[in-house]
């Protein structure tokens, strides 16, 4: 009787390995239409397609693929963690080169990037032609003169974020000085939206929670940090705290590497394409305070 039972257990324990590992190494691309009140028409259906938390993982050419038959994608913004320590330089280059089959590629950094020498990376991704948005922005314009501003921050994690510098007017006094453009910000850990300090940001991308990467019923993740705590995935709209009253969207991915360990659980790997519209051209979605949009 325990023999049956011990290798019932077995057989249950070598299943829910295999689907553990199996969530890991999906491979999709969820599309998402994203109303947004302060999107220039002259922008209206602006393609990102956003990946989070590479870590180890390689970055395969069927992804490219899945972009295709989801539509394409104008940019790619990735946001932070392109490896771990002792992820060999040349498989994130490689991984940076099949992005650019996509689309041209922007980044920000993770916690993670800095785990073996920051300046080798640096220097990889210039070759590679990605633009870093390292606590600075680049406009974005349209032939009609209306623009959106890009910005990145360095890993909030490490402290080494800093949010007005990002922000901050070009000295060329060039587009980015009209008032308030919209404002797209990519920032690896979740928690710059407890800083913004009423900067005045539209939309939010970020990782570094890896949805809680393995995530038990009833209990909950297993990681336990701040940032999985208060933003663990998915939409949040934060309290407004801009004069106009508008406030800022949130949005945390699953990521698509792992850390520690090639498994999760409930919090497979994703990355997304967001197709943005103009809100005078589709409805906006109503998110309540703090909640999560599945």
């Amino acid at each position: 009787m325990m023999t049956a039972l011990g290798l019932l257990a077995a057989l249950g324990a070598l299943g829910a390995g295999a689907w553990m590992h199996a969530e890991a190494r999906r491979v999709t691309v969820e599309r998402e239409e994203l109303a947004l009140e302060r999107l220039p028409r002259s922008f209206d259906g602006l393609r990102l397609f956003f990946i989070s938390d590479i870590h180890r993982r390689v970055v395969p050419s069927r992804l490219v693929e899945a972009c295709r038959q989801a539509g394409g994608a104008d940019l790619v913004l990735v946001g932070g963690d392109l490896r771990e320590k002792r992820v060999p330089l040349s498989r994130t280059r490689d991984n940076i080169r099949t992005l650019f089959r996509i689309a041209p590629v922007y980044a920000v950094y993770g916690n993670h990037d800095y785990d073996d020498d920051a300046r080798e990376l640096e220097v990889m991704l210039r070759e590679e032609g990605v633009r870093m948005l390292v606590n600075e922005h680049v406009v974005l314009e349209q032939p009609d003169g209306s623009v959106v501003r890009l910005a990145g921050v360095d890993d909030p994690r490490t402290r080494r974020d800093r949010l007005h510098e990002a922000l901050a007017p070009s000295a060329a006094g060039t587009a980015d000085n009209r008032a308030e453009p919209f404002t797209l910000l990519v920032a690896h850990d979740p928690s710059i939206a407890t800083r913004l300090d009423g900067g005045r940001i539209d939309l939010i991308l970020s990782g570094h929670t890896h949805g809680g990467q393995i995530v038990l019923p009833l209990l909950g993740p297993l990681l336990r940090s701040a940032s999985v705590v208060q933003f663990r995935r998915g939409w949040f709209s934060l309290p407004a705290c801009r004069a106009d009253g508008i406030r800022t969207l949130l949005f945390v991915s699953c990521g698509f590497g792992t850390s520690k360990m090639p498994l999760r659980l409930l919090a497979p790997a994703q990355t997304h394409l967001f197709v943005l519209r103009s809100a005078a051209s589709v409805a906006p979605v109503s998110i309540p305070d703090g909640s999560m949009k599945p």
